[in-house]
């Protein structure tokens, strides 16, 4: 009888060991049930802040960055803004206590570092970062189908061995070309023009992201997608990203970039944005603001022509400002010398009879000194005329 108790307590425990077991796994269950139905991609909870969204985009040669760009998009508008930052561009970088480029942050493996570099330079939130080796960059313009971009003139050139062979006008680029475009560095090229080039292409692919949006979302292709771009956030984040990008109105983007003096650091060039980095900072403050806005939101400063007049003594003042304005969206009608150098105080004034562009105008300097000169005889190009006195100390005027 002993011995049949024993046979019969042994098959009860392994029993309840498997009911254990099952508990277990069903609790598990109900568990990543519970996480996958809750759960909301990181991109779409960031939009629903409703706030400006910065992402840094990166396409590097696998050690460095090939071009970086801020890609600025509101929620609600819908509305998107580009800002370049150069490769050498220059600041004090806090996370190493030194002054050096930018650029000597980066680490493919690891883009914190740089975004959180970026993002004090500009003095705003990066969310996201989309960062591509240059051969993922050209596995991606490969899977669009192509980009079509705007050449302006004939390259025909060989560099270090390498030829670069592009025609003018608007073209189909595909991934390889397209690649080649980007690490293109022409002797004596200046970083305005390098900064419009990757700005055209990084418009051109946004928007083949809208035209092939429905393929890139499709079973087929969008694993592709996803293992290229979301590397900061998961599949349904990439999806969100995806259909943000394809509501944007590409052809309304707003561009901008780093503007400063070049200097020798370490025997290399180092680009230091003007005035310590407050006007980048002005500059994306204000693009932040436009964006938010619902109604038209850049056609007031982008229609406005401004012409520049050095009334000083000062060599290149009326260069550097208009720069300054140029980096808000102005169009620079023309930048030369007044009639006379000895302009006191600096003024505005209204040529076509626009008082609320001449009112933006002034605001920028600081102006208080606005008049309105319209003449029958005037020149067509230029909406508001800006002479600079000696009150002005090339951001602002002095009170």
């Amino acid at each position: 009888m002993e011995f049949l108790g024993n046979s019969d307590r042994k098959p009860r425990r392994e029993n309840a060991a498997w009911y254990l077991a099952l508990i277990v796994i069903l609790m598990a269950g109900v568990v990543v049930w519970a996480i996958l139905s809750l759960r909301v991609d990181l991109f779409t909870e960031a939009m629903k802040r409703e706030e400006t969204l910065g992402i840094l985009l990166v396409v590097d040669d696998g050690e460095k960055p090939i071009f970086t760009e801020v890609l600025f998009y509101h929620p609600v508008t819908q509305n998107a803004a580009l800002v370049a930052i150069p490769m050498e561009t220059g600041m004090l970088l806090s996370q190493v206590d030194r002054v050096d480029r930018l650029e000597s942050l980066y680490d493919p493996a690891d883009a914190d570092p740089y975004k959180t570099a970026v993002s004090e330079l500009i003095r705003h939130r990066l969310d996201f970062v989309v960062a591509l080796h240059s051969w993922e960059f050209e596995q991606l313009v490969d899977l669009l189908g192509g980009i079509d971009v705007f050449i302006p003139k004939a390259v025909d050139d060989t560099i270090d061995g390498e030829r670069y062979l592009f025609p003018p006008g608007g073209v189909n680029l595909d991934g390889a070309k397209t690649r080649s475009y980007v690490e293109y560095r022409p002797p004596g090229e200046v970083v305005e023009e390098r900064t419009e080039r990757i700005h055209r292409v990084t418009q051109s692919l946004l928007r083949s992201f809208g035209t092939n949006r429905d393929r890139l979302l499709s079973d087929q292709v969008f694993p592709y997608v996803s293992s290229l771009i979301g590397k900061d956030f998961d599949s349904e984040g990439v999806s969100s990203f995806v259909l943000a990008l394809s509501s944007m109105d590409t052809d309304r983007l707003i561009f901008q970039g780093i503007l400063g003096n070049r200097r020798s650091l370490d025997g290399r060039s180092v680009l230091f944005p003007y005035y310590d980095g407050k006007l980048i900072k002005e500059t994306v403050q204000r693009i932040d603001e436009t964006l938010g806005q619902t109604n038209n939101f850049s056609d007031d400063v982008m229609t406005v022509r401004v012409e520049i007049l050095n009334g000083t003594s000062v060599t290149g003042l009326a260069s550097r400002t208009a720069q300054i304005f140029r980096s808000y969206g102005f169009r620079i009608a023309a930048v030369r010398n007044a009639e006379t150098s000895d302009y006191e105080r600096t003024v505005v004034l209204d040529r076509r009879g626009n008082p609320e562009a001449t009112r933006k105008v002034a605001e920028l300097i600081r102006c208080d000194l606005i008049h309105t000169r319209i003449e029958d005889n005037r020149d067509e190009t230029v909406d508001v005329t800006v002479i600079l006195g000696k009150d002005f100390d090339g951001r602002y005027v002095k009170k």
